[in-house]
């Protein structure tokens, strides 16, 4: 009798077990459609410095996501340039300091963000919100200047620019994976159900 019992017992474990491991399309997430763009085994990260929610993800979610996907599956961040103040100028400051070096884009990223969320000081003109920038990633004006027109650049931004359209969806930070399945990041309860669901998004 106790034999059989744990047997039973057994079978509902792993019946709770798989049933909590399905998503379901709508509760957990939806297709992109005409707002899908390429970028196969990968999660994308849709954000801007701009954006409060996004400096909170950057801080306690995004790490512990990007160690745990899955092999062979990498992970980028498309910083918008549509929110403002100075998102446009934001962006270029980061797409140039993405070209320079990852060290000078994550430095330029989280002096913005403090800058804005922290010490809760805006600026007043595009060309300040540039300066500052550049200052915190350790990069020259002028050679800024020579390159913030280049075709590196700019195809950059054009590539970051592709998460407006998902951006007007449910908002950001939003997170895609392989470039067509967007996240509903509210039905989101711990990080190993986030890493689950990236994980069975990814395999689709």
């Amino acid at each position: 009798m106790l034999k059989k019992s744990l047997v039973v017992l057994g079978a509902m474990l792993l019946s709770c077990s798989v049933s909590a491991a399905k998503f379901s399309e709508g509760e957990h997430y939806q297709l992109l459609g005409d707002a899908s763009f390429n970028a196969p085994n990968q999660v994308v990260k849709v954000y801007s410095v701009n954006c409060p929610f996004c400096y909170k993800y950057d801080k306690s979610v995004t790490p512990g996501m990007v160690n745990n996907l899955p092999k062979g599956v990498t992970f980028d961040a498309y910083h918008i340039t549509t929110k403002p103040p100075f998102g446009a100028e934001k962006a270029l400051v980061l797409a140039y300091a993405k070209t320079q070096s990852e060290e000078a884009y994550k430095a330029a990223k989280m002096a913005f963000y403090k800058h804005y969320h922290d010490e809760k000081i805006h600026f007043t003109t595009a060309d300040e919100a540039i300066d500052f920038g550049l200052k915190a990633a350790n990069l020259d004006k002028a050679a800024f200047e020579t390159a913030k027109n280049s075709p590196e650049v700019k195809a950059l931004l054009a590539k970051w620019d592709q998460g407006v359209a998902v951006a007007k969806i449910q908002g950001i930070p939003a997170i895609v994976v392989n470039g067509k399945y967007l996240i509903n990041t509210k039905s989101i309860r711990s990080m190993q159900m986030l890493d689950e669901l990236v994980a069975e998004l990814v395999a689709k």
